[in-house]
């Protein structure tokens, strides 16, 4: 199991410190995120690291973008080793999109091309442990299609999220929303469902 714990102000703790604490199981992290966003490389890199060292391995898809520049990132020893692409047609599994990682079709032939890459994404947020998303589409500043359907699938499947983000996601009655940061290398929000029963809060 791996801990986050968060830091949390509130202005009705009488000047306490309290933090929120939840865990989930080193077993897979989705990295995902606008297509039309390009991350830099030494902060995928960065972030690749910390997961991997926490024992994670990585759910990344076969879109531009953020999937590519996780891609990238992955390659690197010992990295891909625990590296999966999940693609929506059988032409991306092919060197030039996965550079190499391991990759499979995770949709059914024949089916619409919209309708596959959404299959897509709805198979990594449903297996993944923890949700990592670049939302905002840098040429919209909105967030992104493929993004708000990685949302919406991890949490109402009880997955937490790192939304990195300057806005805050959408309030619900189904998950908390923690401003924070992700390995001190990434700042946004914490979306943690309720259900999760290590979640506590506690005076620090």
């Amino acid at each position: 199991m791996v801990t986050f714990t968060i830091p949390i102000n509130d202005k009705h703790s009488a000047g306490k410190k309290q933090v929120f604490s939840f865990s989930v199981h080193a077993q897979s992290v989705m990295l995902a995120g606008s297509r039309n966003l390009d991350l830099p490389p030494a902060l995928c890199r960065s972030l690749v690291n910390k997961l991997y060292l926490q024992g994670f391995g990585f759910f990344v898809g076969c879109a531009g973008g953020v999937d590519r520049a996780i891609r990238k990132a992955l390659i690197y020893y010992p990295y891909y080793k625990r590296a999966f692409v999940a693609c929506a047609f059988h032409e991306r599994t092919k060197p030039e999109h996965t550079f190499g990682l391991f990759a499979s079709v995770v949709v059914p032939e024949k089916i619409p091309y919209k309708a596959a890459l959404a299959r897509r994404t709805v198979w990594m947020a449903r297996r993944c442990e923890l949700l990592v998303l670049f939302p905002v589409d840098p040429q919209t500043n909105k967030w992104g299609r493929g993004s708000t359907l990685a949302f919406n699938t991890a949490t109402l499947n009880l997955k937490p999220v790192f939304v990195v983000s300057e806005s805050t996601p959408p309030e619900s009655p189904v998950y908390n929303v923690f401003p924070s940061s992700l390995f001190d290398l990434v700042t946004g929000f914490w979306v943690v469902p309720h259900p999760y029963k290590s979640g506590v809060l506690e005076d620090e």
